[in-house]
């Protein structure tokens, strides 16, 4: 499906697909825009709400598959298992997860996907939801999704971090002109890496 091609040609690319502020498609990597005004708390920043939820994360990521026998394995091997793993320092109780890789794997595609799951899961514990008034930056630009951000909350611990703005909620209604604003690291909106499907054996027989 279209959908299906596009998330391929996503994951080769490490990009994002997303809308802009007239509803058009837009391809670009977390981050790839700037935005003009920091968020700072004690300035322009009027409320906060993170969840800080673990519930996601764990301790350890094992990620199995299983790749096609050869000549040489003698067939004991042809559903040999090929297993990765990596840790989360940030997960202090012991909490395992394993992942089956679907498809054909490698060394390589387990080793992505483990990194990639840690990586993932714990930057999207630190997403953050702030709330600042109107919907323009300081140079009269709309706050806009897939810009990276300043943000200065040691509250959260964000001493001048870099984030991503995940979404953008403009709202207008008796408590003002507003704007919620989803910020978090960029690791937390990549895309999962690429695995390209295994190529179909051709049969070395000639066709007479």
């Amino acid at each position: 499906t279209v959908v299906d091609c596009l998330n391929r040609l996503l994951g080769q690319a490490q990009a994002l697909a997303y809308d802009d502020e007239r509803g058009r498609l837009v391809l670009g990597r977390p981050g790839s825009m700037k935005a003009a005004t920091a968020l700072v708390l004690g300035e322009n920043i009027l409320s906060c709400d993170t969840e800080r939820s673990v519930r996601e994360r764990f301790s350890s990521y094992l990620v199995t598959g299983q790749r096609p026998g050869t000549d040489d394995d003698f067939g004991e091997a042809t559903i040999a298992a090929i297993r990765q793993s990596t840790g989360d320092a940030g997960v202090t109780r012991y909490r395992p997860h394993t992942i089956q890789q679907s498809g054909t794997a490698t060394t390589d595609s387990c080793k992505s996907r483990c990194e990639f799951e840690a990586r993932q899961r714990a930057a999207k514990t630190l997403e953050t939801t702030y709330t600042v008034q109107g919907w323009r930056q300081g140079n009269g630009e709309l706050w806009k999704p897939n810009q990276a951000v300043v943000v200065y909350d040691p509250l959260n611990g964000f001493d001048n971090e870099t984030l991503v703005i995940a979404e953008v909620t403009y709202s207008q209604d008796n408590n003002g002109t507003l704007t919620e604003i989803r910020v978090g690291p960029a690791d937390a909106y990549l895309p999962e890496p690429f695995r390209p499907k295994a190529k179909k054996k051709v049969s070395e027989e000639a066709d007479f």
